[in-house]
């Protein structure tokens, strides 16, 4: 029976987010998922070797070098030497990159809160009370 109901919940909470994740398109200030994704993780643990960074976004080495181009093209992200391997490189954010990604935050902050003007106090208290336990299951809490 427990099975049953963490399956359901699974492919209730995995729509969820799907459905989250359409919402939020419009509000990344111009960069695709992708992109955002790769700079708010750079903006997090930077400055950070490519090898690490395609880790951390779950991507090849060819396309975290592609993503990391063009952020770099865009002026949010700049290359530089790795003081403890000459060989490597660090990818660090600019303040134009921070800006980027506070701008994506918050773009998205709005989105979240229009869709919270459609639940009543209780329902909010329980999204709020279900926040811990949701950053605990990606390992962000």
């Amino acid at each position: 029976m427990q099975e049953s109901v963490q399956a359901e919940t699974a492919v209730r909470l995995a729509t969820l987010v799907g459905r989250f994740n359409r919402r939020f398109r419009t509000a990344t200030g111009g960069l695709s998922h992708g992109l955002l994704s790769a700079l708010a993780s750079v903006t997090k643990r930077g400055p950070i070797r490519l090898a690490d960074l395609a880790q951390v976004e779950l991507v090849s080495a060819p396309g975290i070098t592609r993503m990391v181009a063009e952020l770099e093209a865009r002026g949010l992200v700049v290359r530089t030497a790795d003081p403890q391997d000459g060989r490597a490189v660090l990818i660090e954010v600019t303040d134009a990159g921070t800006d980027a990604v506070l701008l994506a935050r918050s773009a998205r902050a709005n989105v979240v809160s229009e869709l919270l003007l459609a639940l009543d106090a209780d329902e909010i208290a329980a999204v709020e009370a279900a926040i811990p336990a949701l950053e605990r299951m990606i390992g962000e809490g």
